[in-house]
């Protein structure tokens, strides 16, 4: 005997949940925290714009760093961050965007140096 399973209507899809603890998005949203470490990974495409908008374009917190300190490092994510993207623009043949962006990478090492002088 073959039955015929009636058609899912919107409401009983079936909603993505975590592998681990089982909770969905929409328990997320109306809790405000997740079950468990592994519902991150889960949720991660939900996340990515959420997150980026929180901080400011990023979707890694980077934490706060002392005012002393805190430019060189600064300044030091941004040369490694542009880096990625060069690696990205050649990867793609992007060569002209990559130059541009090479002497970007060049001009913020000589301030990093700089500093360090100073």
């Amino acid at each position: 005997m073959h039955f015929e399973q009636p058609l899912k209507t919107e409401a009983q899809e079936v909603k993505p949940s975590c592998d681990k603890c089982g909770m969905t998005y929409e328990q997320f949203t109306q809790v405000g925290r997740f079950g468990c470490a592994h519902c991150y990974k889960s949720f991660e495409a939900k996340l990515e714009p959420i997150l980026k908008r929180v901080h400011s374009g990023n979707h890694k917190h980077a934490g706060k760093l002392p005012e002393r300190i805190g430019g060189g490092i600064q300044l030091q994510r941004q040369i490694d961050s542009l880096k990625t993207e060069l690696k990205g623009l050649i990867d793609q043949e992007e060569f002209e965007k990559a130059a541009e962006l090479r002497d970007k990478i060049r001009l913020l090492e000589k301030q990093k140096n700089e500093q360090k002088e100073g």
